[in-house]
Formats: structure tokens, sequence, C-alpha cells
């Protein structure tokens, strides 16, 4: 061992066991030189802590070869036994950092104080696998939190039955502070996502019940106006979803249309009563005035910045627009309509036949059907005209809820 160690070598900081066990020379060179780098780095003032830790494949403890002064210093111990106790004893939690490449992202994989102790033999057979360890470690130091990250080699020793781990410890304390930070402030924005979710769900809620609330109201006032009730608005709904459904709209789309689809004669608030209530036919200088409900509508809806008032703006301008541009107000035509006005176009015009107005009598269920499939590819979107047809049965399960009286 003499000719081994050279006489530079400071023995009062060694407390390990390799050097003065039955090793091989070979790894007590190695070691004793690794000291010696690790020493000159200790000297240059590097932030870093450089230490030597070994432990027997069959397990038991962690015993260090080498540790780095200022370990001791942040720790508050003199001796390496007692720093190698504090640490084996006093882990509070392990961060492990995985990088993925598909899909690029970054796993945080954290073990409480429990887990370590009860994984800790797995975790060593781990890092002996993979070659290596890159860790953050958490510690209670004299009532405060310390995080030191741990990067390390692990060597397998077979022939000299012992694993040696080549590591430094960095204190990152101050950027695991502001990651707890940013944890805390994460599980607030959680709790601010569920309550985003909260806070913008209900805020969302509140913000669209107030416009349904107000809209509705708009809603109903325009129905009441043209001799409608509450029943039109509720059925046109339910209509717009099953119809919007089985055309591949989404849920969160279908959702909107069912509640835009209903503004669809807010525009007739503006419109004299006069007009909307007569009982007979309309003259063509009335029907051109009930024409402009339509632009009245959107004008009204305009300038809505959330997607419910701008799906309904566009219902309100263009549900009287025809598949083969007979419509107005603008004249278009085919898939120039947008899909929301082309399915509560079928809806409205469906639930109007089947219902009863001041100047006709509602018509028969299946002669309502028969009308909405003549009108493919003249009124209406022959798909969805299609798609209406094969939805009859759920169609007359709404109707039959409030049939006319």
């Amino acid at each position: 061992m003499t000719e081994i160690i050279p006489p530079s070598f400071n023995r009062d900081r060694y407390a390990g066991k390799i050097l003065s066990g039955p090793y091989s020379d070979t790894l007590k060179k190695t070691l004793v030189s690794v000291i010696a780098n690790f020493t000159a780095l200790e000297k240059l003032g590097c932030p870093v802590i450089p230490y030597i830790a070994a432990w027997l494949p069959d397990g038991g403890d962690i015993w260090y070869e080498y540790a780095g002064a200022r370990l001791y210093e942040l720790l508050g111990f003199h001796t390496p036994e007692m720093a190698v106790a504090f640490i084996r004893d006093n882990i509070l939690s392990r961060c492990l950092y995985r990088i993925q490449k598909n899909p690029p992202a970054i796993d945080k994989i954290i073990r409480d104080q429990a887990q370590i102790k009860r994984l800790r033999e797995s975790m060593r057979r781990m890092a002996e696998r993979s070659g290596g360890v890159d860790a953050v470690y958490k510690f209670k130091v004299h009532g405060r939190s310390l995080w030191l990250k741990d990067i390390a080699r692990i060597e397998v020793h077979a022939h000299d039955r012992v694993i040696i781990s080549y590591g430094t410890l960095i204190d990152v304390s101050k950027e695991m502070q502001l990651e707890e930070t940013l944890v805390e402030v994460q599980g607030d924005l959680e709790f601010h996502k569920k309550n985003l979710e909260a806070l913008v769900e209900e805020r969302t809620r509140e913000l669209k019940k107030s416009q349904l609330d107000v809209l509705t109201r708009l809603m109903q006032a325009a129905a009441l106006r043209d001799g409608d009730t509450g029943s039109h608005i509720k059925k046109l709904r339910q209509y717009c979803a099953i119809l919007g459904s089985s055309s591949g709209l989404s849920k969160n789309a279908n959702k909107v249309l069912s509640h835009a689809a209903p503004m669809h004669d807010v525009g007739k608030l503006g419109i004299a009563e006069s007009i909307l209530q007569k009982q007979g036919p309309l003259t063509r200088d009335e029907f051109e005035v009930i024409k402009t409900h339509c632009q009245a509508g959107s004008n009204l809806l305009s300038e809505g910045k959330s997607t419910l008032l701008q799906v309904a703006q566009a219902i309100a301008l263009t549900h009287h627009e025809r598949w083969d541009g007979s419509g107005y107000p603008l004249g278009l035509a085919g898939l120039q309509i947008p899909m929301a006005s082309r399915i509560t176009s079928i809806c409205d015009v469906f639930d109007a036949l089947t219902s009863v107005r001041p100047y006709k009598m509602a018509w028969r269920f299946e002669d309502a059907v028969d009308e909405i499939r003549s009108l493919r590819e003249i009124h209406f979107d022959p798909k969805l005209v299609d798609t209406f047809i094969k939805n009859v049965p759920q169609i007359k399960k709404v109707y039959l809820q409030s049939p006319p009286g």
C-alpha cells in the first residue's frame, strides 16, 4: 500500500475502505489518481463537490472513499461517517429527469423518502446497469432545504467485487427552490387550470350564461313577435344537434351550433309586428322588409369575439341562402353557405312546417319530411338532406315531445 499511495496523499481526509482493504493494486492506483484530481479540482475553487462512493454488489450501506470539503460544510458535519449517515437517512426526495425523443419531452420521476428506502437496492442495480446517475436529491439541513444534483459515472469492478461511483455534486438549491415555487405555481395553475377550467370554465360559463341569458331573451322576444313559442327554440336546438352530430361535427362544434342556431331570427326584433303577425300573404314590399332581418341579425351579433357569437352571426346572416343560389341576402350557393347555416336552414324549415303559425296550420310530420326531401339540391344541401332522412326516427322523438296542438 505504501508504494501505491504517494507521500503527497492526504491520509487525514481519507476514511474509505478500498486503499486499506483486500482490493487489487490496479483499483487502488486508479482510486488514488482520481482522488488527487478531485483534490486539485477543489483547490481551484470549482463550485462542484467531487466525491467517490462505493458499495458491495450483494447489498449493504454505501461508503465514501472521498468527499469534497464543501459537502461537510453544507451538511454541517466534520467526519465522512457522519456525513454519509446523514445523507443516507435524510434524503427527502430523489428527482430523476429523462429525456424522451419521440415525442420530444422531459419526464420527471420523483421518489419520496419512503419510496427511496424501499427501492434503494433496485435503484442501485439500475445505476449499475446504466453506468451512471443523473438525479437531484433534496435534504433538510438545519431547518432549510438543500438540493444537490448528483452526476456520476458508475463502474462495476467484478474482480474486486465492488461498485464505485465517481461523481460530482452541485448545490442547485436556488434553482430547485425556483422550480419548487414554479411547481407550487403550477399547482396553483393546475388549480387554476381546473380553476381555469373552473375560472375559464366558470368564467366562460358565466360569460356564456350572461351571453346566453341576453341572447335567449333576444331569441324569445324575436320568437314571440313572430308568433313562435319556446318549444320552437328547444326543438330547433335539438334538431340541429342531431343533424350536426350525424354530419361529423365535433362535440364542441355541435354544442356551439345548438346554442347558436336558435338566434337565426334575432333580427326580426327590428321588424314591425304588423308584418310578422300578418295572417294573410305578404305584399312584395312587406317581404322585402322581412328579408332585412338577416342583415339586422348579423349586425346585432357583430363584433362578438366568442365562437358562439361568430357562428350565430354567420347563421343569422345566411340561414335563408339556398343551395341553388336563389336565397337571400347574398345569393350564396352550394358550399359557399356556411355549414352551420345549411344545417340550421333544414331544421328551421322543418320545424316551421310542423308548427302552428298565425297564418297556417301545422303540417303532418310525414308531409314535412317529404317536403324537405323534395327540396334536396334546390333549397338544401343534398348530403345534409340525406343525413336528415336517415335520422328521421330521432327527429320524430324530438317532434313528439311537444307536437303541435
